[in-house]
């Protein structure tokens, strides 16, 4: 298969770029990760792919709307009584509300 097949394999299937499904993914993971765990940003950030915990944040922040620490904060309040136990589905990730 060559890289033009693939790409197109990718976006018939996935509906998007290549480049857009990884990141897309990637940021879901994180999602999960800094909703459910208490890893560091950096160890986040390293799990999903990225070395450069600074780049991350400021990807995340960029396609997300708010930084991971405010992320993470936001679903410890969305939860009565303090954080849940529940991970969020990866195809369906929690929304935020933009105030």
């Amino acid at each position: 298969m060559t890289v033009a097949e693939l790409r197109t394999a990718v976006r018939r299937g996935a509906g998007h770029s290549p480049k857009d499904y990884l990141l897309g993914s990637r940021l879901g993971r994180a999602k999960e990760l800094l909703a459910a765990t208490e890893l560091p940003v950096a160890a986040v950030a390293r799990r999903v792919g990225y070395d450069d915990p600074a780049y991350f944040s400021r990807l995340f922040t960029r396609r997300v709307g708010m930084p991971p620490v405010r992320f993470r904060a936001q679903q410890g309040r969305t939860v009565p009584g303090g954080w849940s136990d529940r991970i969020p589905d990866p195809d369906d990730p929690p929304m935020i509300e933009r105030p």
